[in-house]
């Protein structure tokens, strides 16, 4: 694949005026995205440049524009994005990357002409073979999302009708926003670079598994095109692994391939490490698929994380580098950090500092790619709140439960940590959220992860697979600290917070009302903060005004998004429906 991580972003203007200036101004706020190129189409007109006097074909500005920047993982500059169709009909950009596209170029390549080895071209020309089969654009996207595995944000016009479509795969691991207003509809990557655009504009997402349709006059529908395995089946009563031992040699079988996927083609990876079993598993099985391993952490000096980090690092030999964070390291942070997420709410930010500064160490080493450890505890029940699920509502119910994180982790999770990463330029991946590997957990007798309401541990497959392949057992049965907690990263924010006069006496009646207000659109739509530990959502109140005031130094008071909580509500009752 030749380019991975990116940006794109894109305008529609409702008035037939030109776009080309708003387009060249989002894409530049966008730059940490794509720091290897950048390229710009508007009409029929492409240049891969920001500046038109260096583009062989000048802009002749026009009503659309899609533009795309790009971060180099392997290949050159026949990679550049938008890709248009053989026939002239589509034209396309692509966030992500698509784990099956040399399969799908193969059975491709007898009818289309490819320039490049590219897996967004891929998507094109396979759009081209669904459309060309189907009645409408929504009908040939939901036959291409079935095609494709991996994880994306897609933008493509379609020239002949007119219509634009934003897509987003199934769990949401790559982010895309939309606007509108009554002269034009944008869209881009990050939210900051629509809100760049000036006036009060309200943000939306584009929801996990959907496609945002756009008229030709710029009216907007939205449509599911992406269905989840049948293997999450809240009402499923029979299993197909009912021992260990079965889901043992499943799961490795899922994992390894997983890691394969997304380390293939790299000669060195990073891993964001705590020294916690799900970071632990994946630096294991990478350092056996790569020349070079390095695995990262950050923390305060005497945090619990950075010295079992530490210590496991060095008790399986890999090797660990830790930026130590200090008060003053992050005041610097704070409002960069801010940028950077596109979030005000507190535990959002001191859960993104401590990668946040992690990543500039991996920077300085050119890594360019590094592997997450999220999502293990969704689908394997990791959360300690889930034994009192199984407690008073039973083992049925967990699983309901667990898809609802699961297919919220878009929100909390998901869209932080890509942006906290992409704001050094690299790339995260996620081989937990692999569609197999979901299959297959989900396919476990959940009594072989959680044995019963007293299990603090929970997991207990995925730490067995790890204890097997040769970790310790006082490693793979270890509990972790929550990632603000364990790194020390909230008592610097409440001292800085005081510093700067944020104390409980500036806390009045209407804020906390307004607080309350936020979290009804927040956390509290997860179950856990129902039925565990609240204060791992919630924070000091004069902690979060001193953020939100850091906010508005940064983006503005009216830069805010308009949370979709309806429509998110909506997501995961729609999907146990449909199964």
């Amino acid at each position: 694949m030749e380019e991975k991580m990116c940006g794109i972003a894109g305008i529609l203007n409702k008035n037939n005026q030109g776009v080309t200036e708003d387009l060249i101004l989002m894409l530049s706020c966008m730059h940490n995205r794509g720091p290897d190129g950048v390229s710009i189409q508007v009409g029929q007109n492409k240049a891969n440049s920001l500046e038109s006097s260096e583009s062989s074909s000048p802009y002749i500005d026009g009503r659309f524009g899609l533009g795309h920047v790009r971060l180099a993982i392997v290949g050159g500059q026949l990679g550049r994005q938008p890709f248009t169709s053989c026939d002239g009909r589509l034209t396309l950009g692509h966030n992500g990357e698509i784990y099956n596209y040399k399969q799908i170029r193969n059975s491709l390549k007898p009818q289309h002409n490819f320039v490049s080895t590219s897996d967004s071209e891929v998507i094109l020309h396979l759009l081209e073979e669904k459309l060309a089969q189907s009645a409408t654009l929504v009908e040939a996207l939901t036959k291409m999302a079935k095609v494709l595995d991996g994880v994306y944000s897609i933008a493509v016009k379609d020239h002949k009708t007119g219509e634009i479509a934003l897509i987003r795969d199934l769990l949401g691991v790559r982010q895309l926003y939309y606007s509108e207003d009554p002269q034009q509809v944008t869209f881009a990557s990050e939210q900051k670079a629509i809100w760049l655009l000036g006036g009060n504009k309200s943000v939306r997402r584009v929801m996990p598994g959907h496609a945002v349709i756009i008229s030709n006059g710029g009216a907007l529908r939205e449509y599911r095109i992406a269905e989840p395995p049948r293997a999450l089946n809240p009402n499923k009563k029979k299993f197909r692994y009912n021992t260990l031992e079965e889901a043992l040699t499943a799961y490795k079988r899922a994992l390894i391939l997983a890691m394969k996927k997304r380390t293939q083609g790299l000669d060195r990876i990073g891993i964001i490490f705590s020294g916690g079993i799900d970071s632990v598993l994946v630096a294991w099985i990478a350092k056996d698929m790569v020349n070079e391993v390095i695995c990262y952490n950050a923390g305060t000096l005497d945090s619990s994380d950075i010295l079992f980090a530490d210590k496991v690092a060095k008790d399986l030999q890999l090797t660990l580098k830790v930026n130590v964070i200090t008060k003053r390291s992050t005041q610097e942070m704070l409002p960069k950090i801010i940028h950077a997420i596109e979030e005000r709410d507190a535990v959002q930010v001191e859960v993104a500092l401590p990668i946040y500064s992690a990543m500039a160490l991996a920077k300085k080493d050119h890594v360019k790619v590094v592997i997450s450890g999220q999502g293990v505890d969704e689908i394997f029940g990791g959360y300690p709140w889930y034994p009192r699920i199984v407690e008073t509502e039973g083992y049925a119910s967990l699983r309901s439960h667990m898809i609802e994180d699961l297919f919220l982790l878009y929100k909390e999770t998901l869209e932080r940590e890509d942006k906290t990463t992409m704001a050094h330029g690299i790339e995260m991946r996620e081989p937990y959220l692999d569609k197999q590997i979901i299959r297959t957990a989900f396919d476990i007798n959940p009594k072989l992860n959680i044995i019963g309401p007293n299990d603090l541990l929970g997991k207990r497959v995925h730490r067995k697979l790890a204890n097997q392949l040769g970790i310790p057992k006082e490693i793979a049965y270890r509990n972790k600290s929550a990632a603000q907690h364990g790194s020390g990263i909230h008592f610097i924010i409440d001292e800085i917070a005081r510093e700067n006069n944020f104390d409980e006496n500036r806390i009045s009646s209407g804020y906390l009302r307004e607080l309350e207000k936020r979290e009804l659109l927040g956390s509290s739509q997860r179950y856990g903060f129902k039925y565990g530990n609240k204060e791992l959502w919630l924070t000091s109140p004069h902690i979060q005004m001193y953020l939100d005031r850091i906010f508005e130094s940064v983006f503005g008071k009216s830069s805010t998004i308009i949370d979709t909580s309806d429509e998110e509500d909506l997501l995961t009752s729609k999907i146990i429906k449909k199964i």
